[in-house]
């Protein structure tokens, strides 16, 4: 076993893994699991993170489309991973006998998506437990077994991280392949090894492949590489850079390769989702404001205020103390830290740091508790008040997890108090009514005259015995990309007297959606006029609205003064119309 002062917090070159199981990480991996996997079937089978339904619905329709996903708001390389997993999911409920055909599992799959969604969200749960290990693994290569189990413990609990694995999203895997990278950048590094530098590119290239913001892998991969040259200027004249760069590319290439044959589409909707990332950040924040609220964001949610500080604090005396390591292990999260400046303030995007704020604060745990008179108790003392703040988040994110969403809910009683097929306008996002099948079919004839249905429209027509009750769902919204979906536009039924637009479409109920009670709401204003409120769906523990409502796809931090996940839900009845009375 290589020799290493564990206890000095110096870094090291030991190997990992040591041959020996650590107990205390495989208690870390279960806790890990334990607060990844609570609460996992949410919602199901309903689905209230629009994302997880486009991404899942795009990985599904590579079966009919080929392997040209028609769509890049991100890479390939996620759907084809999906797609996967669908895949070997149906080849188990075959081979168990529980479906007969590929006909049934897929009708299956239209009367009930839990299944698959649960296989797509376990991918994510798998990924982020596998993140914890890797953390380890950091931790240890830079300084020992102390920092490394102090890392995967802060890695286990922070919030983002626990929260977001809890959905089909790309950001809890490709946070994965970034801490990764950055493992095996630090031994391509140590060893000059040009297999080893092929091997960072690839997986730089990899998750590319995964997501576009990982252009930023190229920074620890050219960190490397200006290790094994001898100045910076002889850096591009190595065969590491060019050995790593090539095998970035080609990794790309092969495994997402209809950005480039499709590069036309990818860059319309690469510059469609930079108009919604980036450009609203600017213009909200300024060139690099938006970095204030990231920084807001991990300090109130997803690390914790005593994390962040340690994280800072142990991040200053890595690059005091050594050069070469603080540029391995800091190189990705600051420049990726620098990324996130440009970009709207998701909580969601911060997930690719987590490994190394976990790192850098345990690495200031252990260099303030090394200097006590008993630093193994210091030092599980200070873990403690730093995981203490994103563990009760997560916890408390996790009993939401496990609770009825307040859209749920609201439409068990729609259900059992609103007729069958009658006229319902409804908020994008809010509760999923049923379409009837006369309306469905009629709404994809008014969206493309004459166009063959696609593969979701032909699903739920297909569905047998078909869901009842179903309503004629008419959405208050401005529009969207959705043929089966048919909108009509807020601003009209306020420029219209009283609710004569509605009263045209033959409304007779309005479903709506709260999603900050004390924010004014000229729509619910003008529907509340003359109308009679039958239903409140209300998300909090008390009959005071004391907080934010939570929706798990939204940043907000967790509290017990909200009992339900979910927006306040109100239905309406409208008057009859005029002519009626």
């Amino acid at each position: 076993m290589a020799r290493r002062d564990a206890s000095s917090g110096r870094p090291g070159r030991a190997d990992f893994p040591t041959r020996r199981i650590d107990a205390v990480l495989l208690a870390t991996l279960a806790l890990a699991f334990v607060l990844r996997a609570w609460g996992l079937d949410y919602g199901l089978p309903d689905v209230y993170n629009p994302d997880e339904v486009a991404i899942l619905s795009r990985a599904l329709s590579l079966a009919e489309k080929g392997l040209n996903p028609g769509n890049f708001v991100y890479p390939s390389l996620y759907f084809y991973v999906l797609a996967a997993a669908a895949g070997g999911w149906y080849v188990l409920m075959r081979a168990s006998g529980q479906v007969a055909s590929l006909q049934v599992f897929q009708d299956a799959f239209w009367q009930d998506p839990t299944s698959l969604y649960l296989v797509g969200r376990s991918l994510s749960v798998a990924a982020g437990v596998a993140a914890v290990g890797v953390t380890y693994a950091i931790g240890h290569k830079l300084a020992g077994r102390t920092v490394a189990r102090i890392s995967a413990v802060l890695m286990a609990v922070a919030y983002f991280p626990v929260r977001d694995a809890h959905m089909i999203k790309h950001d809890v895997i490709a946070a994965l392949l970034f801490a990764i990278l950055v493992l095996v950048t630090k031994r391509a590094a140590d060893t000059g090894s040009l297999r080893r530098f092929a091997a960072a590119g690839a997986l730089g290239g990899a998750s590319l492949a995964f997501h576009f913001y990982a252009v930023v892998a190229v920074v620890p991969i050219v960190v490397a590489a200006r290790q094994r040259a001898r100045s910076i200027a002889a850096l591009f004249r190595t065969a590491h850079v060019w050995t790593a760069g090539l095998a970035f590319v080609v990794a790309f290439a092969l495994l997402s390769p209809f950005v480039l044959l499709d590069w036309s589409t990818a860059a319309r909707d690469i510059a469609g989702n930079r108009e919604i990332i980036v450009d609203r950040a600017r213009a909200e924040f300024g060139a690099f404001g938006a970095g204030v609220e990231q920084i807001r964001l991990m300090a109130t949610e997803g690390a914790g205020l005593a994390m962040t500080i340690a994280a800072a604090v142990g991040a200053v005396i890595i690059a005091r103390r050594h050069r070469w390591h603080a540029a391995w292990l800091l190189a990705f999260p600051v420049a990726f830290f620098l990324f996130l400046t440009q970009t709207w303030p998701f909580g969601r995007l911060q997930n690719a740091l987590y490994p190394f704020i976990a790192v850098a604060a345990a690495y200031g745990v252990q260099t303030f508790s090394a200097s006590q008179r008993r630093p193994a108790l210091v030092a599980a003392g200070l873990t403690a008040i730093l995981a203490a703040q994103p563990l009760w988040h997560s916890v408390l994110m996790d009993r939401l997890f496990t609770r009825e969403d307040t859209r749920t809910t609201a439409k068990r009683w729609i259900a059992a108090n609103v007729p069958d097929g009658a006229t319902v306008a409804v908020q994008p996002y809010s509760v999923p009514l049923e379409t009837s099948r006369e309306w469905l079919v009629d709404t994809l004839e008014r969206q493309s005259p004459g166009a063959p249905a696609g593969a979701r429209a032909r699903g739920q027509l297909a569905r047998d015995p078909y869901p009842s009750p179903a309503y004629r769902v008419l959405y208050l919204g401005d529009g969207g990309l959705d043929r089966d979906k048919r909108f009509l536009p807020p601003s009209r039924v306020l420029e219209a007297s009283g609710l004569t637009a509605l009263d045209a479409q033959g409304v007779t109920h309005v479903v709506l959606k709260r999603e900050d009670p004390g924010k004014p709401d000229a729509l619910r204003d003008r529907i509340a006029g003359d109308s009679t409120l039958l239903f409140t769906a209300w998300p909090f523990s008390s009959a005071d609205a004391t907080a934010q409502p939570i929706q798990p796809d939204h940043d907000g931090r967790p509290t017990l003064a909200v009992a339900q996940p979910g927006p306040i839900i109100e239905v309406w009845r409208l008057p009859p119309p005029r002519h009626e009375r």
